[in-house]
């Protein structure tokens, strides 16, 4: 009878690594997620705000991120997958110039809370030039469809794709603030024109572009 028992205990303890591997990855989890936010808001935003905001104590915090950088560093991490997945379901063989470059923009606007966090935290002295380096990609990318652009007479050369990209980004991100502030219903919408509009398309075309892919992309998924 002992020895049953005893089987018993060791049976439970042997199973018991496993719920708290899942329970400690759900924390993990949780706070990378909140944490998103809270940074994308506040830039300078401490362990003890990311703690609140996640219900939780900073001793859990700090159980799974050593430091506050090393927190930055998962979430940048994280993003930059999310986005580049995102990037990477862009259709871009043989579409021009304009119709990859609103697809990439909408694309981007999608996984908004965590491309305004990489946008955010790259525009702060936090010593993370990591954070630079995950932006690189996915600005060559977009310097490369509106290089081509401007190849093609679509886009305006008055400056170099890769300061226009720059400047794309800061539109994105007093977009993305402003529809937290609720002064702008459609972030996706008005980022992707604005975009545009920089590249120097007509306010009306640019609206226009961005309406018709989209309704041929709705069109397409119900399809």
């Amino acid at each position: 009878m002992h020895k049953t028992t005893e089987s018993s205990s060791i049976a439970r303890d042997a199973a018991a690594p496993p719920v708290q591997r899942r329970d400690a990855r759900s924390n993990r989890a949780r706070i990378l997620h909140v944490a998103q936010g809270v940074l994308a808001d506040n830039p300078d935003a401490t362990i003890n705000d990311v703690a609140a905001a996640a219900g939780v104590v900073r001793r859990t915090v700090y159980a799974h991120f050593a430091s506050r950088e090393a927190l930055i560093d998962g979430i940048a991490l994280e993003a930059a997958d999310s986005i580049s997945a995102a990037l990477g379901r862009v259709p871009a063989a043989d579409e021009s110039a304009v119709t990859v470059f609103v697809r990439q923009t909408l694309a981007l606007t999608r996984v908004g809370d965590q491309y305004r966090l990489l946008l955010a935290v790259a525009r702060t002295d936090l010593g993370h030039n990591s954070i630079h380096d995950l932006l690189g990609p996915m600005r060559e990318s977009a310097a490369a469809v509106i290089r081509r652009g401007q190849r093609e007479g679509v886009f305006s050369s008055y400056l170099a794709a890769e300061v226009l990209i720059l400047n794309i980004e800061a539109i994105a991100l007093s977009i993305l603030d402003a529809t937290n502030a609720g002064a702008i219903g459609d972030p996706a919408g008005a980022t992707t024109t604005s975009s545009l509009v920089l590249l120097g398309i007509a306010p009306d075309d640019a609206e226009r572009i961005v309406a018709d892919i989209r309704s041929s992309d709705s069109s397409a998924r119900a399809r």
